[in-house]
C-alpha cells in the first residue's frame, strides 16, 4: 500500500506541471491585456501601459515569465492578485470556507434523498417506482443549473419574498440557513440524478450476487439482507462518484447568480480581469486536491473491502 501511495504521489508531479503548462498558455492567448486593469478606463495611453507591464513582469518572454512563476510557486509563492493586491493564496483562503460549506451541505443532500431513492428503484425494479425514479432523474440532468437557479429567484425571492436573491449572510447557522436554501437546491439537482442512478445499477448487480443468494436460501429477511449485505459493497461504486465531484464542480455558476463569496466566483471574476496569478493558484490547489482526494478514495476502497489490494503493480 505504500508503494502504490508514493507512485500515485509521484505521478502527480508531471501531471501538475503540464496542467500548469497548458493553463499558462491559454492564460497568454486571452486577447486583452491585463495592464488595463490597473489604469482608469479613459486613460489608454500606450506608455503607461508598458510601464504597468513591466511592473507585473508582462513585457518579458512567454518561457522567462512561466519558469519565473514555476520557480516562485516551488518556494510556496504564487503571485499578487492583480485585482485584489494580497497574495493570491491569502484571497483564495478567504474565499474556501464559504465553498467548501455550500459543497459539504450540498453533497450531503444529495447523499440523503439519492441513495434511498436509488435503493428502491432497484428494489421496485420495472415497476412504476422505478420508472418514477428514472424520469425524474431525467428532468434533473435536462434542467440547466442556471435556468432552474433563475427559477428559485423568480419564486422564492421575487414573488413569495420567502428567500434573499444573493449573499451568504451574517451571524451564526441559525441566522444563514435561508441564504444556503436556493443554492443547495440548484446543486442538487444536478447532483441527485448521478447518485441515485450509480446507486440503482450498483444495487441492481449486487441483489444479483452470488452471496446475496446464499444469504437469502439462509433464511434472512429482505431488509436484512438489503441492509446488511448488499447495501455496504453497493455503496463503494458511489464513493467514487461522490469524490470526483470537484471542489468547483457545478459551483461557478451558482456562485455567480447567488452573488455567492466562494472558489466559484472567485475563478469567474479572475478570469474576466485576466489575474493570472489567482486562476493559476486556483487551477493547481483545485487539481492538487482532486488528485489527493481520488488516491484517498482508493485507500477507502481497501479498508471498506479487504478483498481489494493495490500490490507492486496496482
Amino acid at each position: 500500500m505504500t508503494l502504490f501511495v508514493l507512485r500515485r504521489l509521484a505521478l502527480a508531479v508531471p501531471m501538475l506541471l503540464g496542467l500548469s503548462i497548458v493553463i499558462f498558455l491559454l492564460l497568454q492567448l486571452a486577447p486583452n491585456d491585463p495592464a488595463l486593469y490597473f489604469l482608469p478606463a479613459n486613460v489608454r495611453d500606450p506608455s503607461q501601459i508598458e510601464r504597468v507591464r513591466q511592473e507585473l513582469g508582462l513585457d518579458r518572454p512567454v518561457v522567462v515569465q512561466y519558469f519565473t512563476w514555476l520557480g516562485n510557486m516551488l518556494q510556496g509563492d504564487f503571485g499578487d492578485a492583480y485585482s485584489y493586491g494580497v497574495p493570491a493564496t491569502t484571497i483564495i483562503g478567504d474565499r474556501l470556507v464559504p465553498t467548501v460549506q455550500l459543497q459539504a451541505i450540498s453533497i450531503l443532500f444529495s447523499l440523503v434523498l439519492a441513495v434511498p431513492l436509488g435503493v428502491l428503484a432497484a428494489v421496485k425494479q420495472r415497476t412504476w417506482v422505478d420508472n418514477s425514479v428514472s424520469a425524474g432523474s431525467l428532468f434533473g440532468l435536462s434542467m440547466p443549473n442556471f435556468w432552474f437557479g433563475l427559477l428559485l429567484i423568480s419564486l422564492f425571492s421575487l414573488r413569495l419574498d420567502w428567500l434573499p436573491t444573493s449573499g451568504i449572510g451574517e451571524g451564526g447557522w441559525l441566522d444563514r440557513w435561508r441564504f444556503f436554501v436556493m443554492p443547495v437546491l440548484v446543486l442538487g439537482l444536478s447532483t441527485i440524478p448521478w447518485y441515485s442512478r450509480f446507486m440503482r445499477a450498483s444495487m441492481v448487480q449486487t441483489l444479483n450476487e452470488d452471496f446475496i443468494r446464499a444469504a437469502r436460501a439462509r433464511g434472512l429477511s429482505e431488509r436484512r439482507v438489503l441492509f446488511r449485505h448488499a447495501l455496504k459493497p453497493a455503496s463503494m461504486p458511489l464513493l467514487t462518484i461522490v469524490s470526483l465531484s470537484r471542489l468547483l464542480g457545478g459551483t461557478v455558476i451558482v456562485e455567480v447568480i447567488f452573488a455567492w463569496p466562494g472558489l466559484g466566483r472567485l475563478v469567474y471574476d479572475s478570469i474576466l480581469r485576466q489575474d493570472y496569478p489567482v486562476v493559476m493558484a486556483l487551477t493547481l490547489l483545485v487539481a492538487a486536491f482532486v488528485i489527493t482526494l481520488n488516491l484517498a478514495v482508493d485507500v477507502a476502497y481497501s479498508a471498506i473491502d479487504p478483498r481489494i489490494t493495490y500490490g507492486a503493480h496496482g
